[in-house]
């Protein structure tokens, strides 16, 4: 029998972890906890991470891999209607999914919170979510302020978020999405005014 691929074993580490973090705080997971979720002995979880950190930049890394891929597939899927209105609320419906909630709010908690290296990979992949959403954006409607509105999409969709995981009952995730997507559209149509100076 072939011995499994080191891609395989990582994969089987972060998944582990991934399924962990969405049932116990990050401080509670230990190593032994994740080589035992991923069916691995512990020293083979140490010849690929030698901390929780290590893991916990590789999750960053692959979460928001998956949703700059998923927007990519989803915007160049010619049988889709990829309008503007559509786009906005896709990235808002996707980007506030409770799915991986938890983790999600941990690693910004974590970059907020002095792991700087984490929060600097982190900004680095919203920057680069941004681009690419601008991109996207600008487009489908090239007079639109398609920075601006990236990042007030981004924004949202963090607060949104919060909300679900808080599991608000007077906040309706859903009408709320489809209010801002709606607004945000209007927003497109016509440039934003300048930045008054500052008194």
């Amino acid at each position: 029998m072939a011995a499994p691929l080191k891609t395989d074993t990582r994969d089987a580490i972060l998944n582990a972890a991934t399924a962990l973090l969405g049932e116990h705080t990050f401080d509670t997971v230990t190593l032994a906890l994740i080589a035992r979720k991923a069916g691995i002995s512990k020293g083979t979880l140490y010849y690929y991470y030698s901390s929780k950190e290590d893991i916990l930049f590789d999750l960053t890394d692959r979460y928001l891999d998956t949703l700059a891929r998923d927007l990519l597939e989803w915007v160049d899927n010619a049988e889709k209607d990829t309008s503007l209105p559509r786009l906005i609320y896709y990235v808002l419906e996707r980007g506030a999914a409770s799915t991986y909630g938890n983790l999600r709010l941990y690693l910004i908690g974590a970059g907020v919170s002095g792991r700087d290296a984490l929060r600097k990979r982190y900004v680095e992949r919203y920057a680069e979510f941004h681009r690419t959403l601008a991109e996207k954006i600008a487009e489908r409607e090239p007079a639109a302020e398609a920075d601006y509105i990236a990042w007030l999409l981004l924004t949202v969709m963090d607060g949104v978020l919060v909300q679900r995981q808080l599991e608000n009952p007077v906040f309706d995730p859903e009408r709320f999405l489809h209010k801002t997507a709606a607004v945000t559209t209007a927003l497109c149509g016509e440039p934003l005014p300048e930045e008054s100076p500052e008194p």
